[in-house]
């Protein structure tokens, strides 16, 4: 029986939490997909011209070995380039949700709704987030949007920062206790030149 490979071996701990939560969804990926079929044998005495090959084995000597290792070659290749490719869409924008909150428009941005994912936090205590808002208009002169914890209703700590327009996903973390904070006390605040980037334009919070 094959050995499974052992995740931590390959990437080793030095590696942040991002990085190392996006190559375990393409290391699980590629241990689901397996190794690539084997060649049919019809394929095998499958004649190929000669200065095709060229540029890759060159005109010295030919062998027949060439067609079957170059499709063994193409067929890892097209695995291993779908699966990287999912797993690096699938892990920027989705997330292992223990908690989805819906955020609704205040008289600010009446209409804007949004959506925060909160994941499992890693080893070191970084919560990694997902964020989806529609309905936010996108901001000039240097303005953007803050996601801030609220502390007895007042927004107190940052956790992310994002520019918007039309709907919008952004993959955000979080290093605080959230213990130490209210529930479900998230709120996305609009800051802009106007207000000196202060946080009292609340747009958006978190409903029960």
């Amino acid at each position: 029986m094959t050995r499974r490979p052992d995740f931590d071996d390959l990437v080793g701990q030095d590696v942040p939490a991002d990085e190392r939560e996006r190559l375990h969804r393409t290391h699980e990926l590629l241990i689901e997909a397996g190794p690539p079929p084997e060649l049919s044998p019809e394929l095998e005495p499958v004649p190929w011209p000669d200065d095709a090959l060229a540029p890759l084995f060159g005109r010295r000597r030919k062998s027949k070995r060439r067609p079957v290792l170059l499709a063994a070659a193409l067929a890892t290749a097209a695995v291993v380039g779908f699966v990287l490719g999912q797993a690096a869409t699938s892990s920027s924008t989705s997330i292992d949700a223990r908690e989805a909150l819906q955020l609704h428009g205040t008289a600010l941005a009446r209409g804007a709704v949004g959506t925060l994912k909160l994941g499992k936090p890693d080893a070191a205590g970084n919560w990694p987030m997902v964020l989806q808002v529609k309905g936010l208009p996108k901001l000039n002169n240097g303005g953007y949007y803050d996601l801030y914890l609220t502390k007895s209703g007042v927004p107190l700590v940052s956790c992310g920062t994002i520019n918007a327009k039309g709907d919008t996903v952004v993959r955000l973390t979080a290093a605080y206790n959230l213990e130490n904070f209210d529930h479900n006390g998230w709120v996305i605040v609009r800051k802009t030149p106007g207000n000196n980037f202060e946080t009292s334009q609340i747009v958006l919070k978190a409903t029960v």
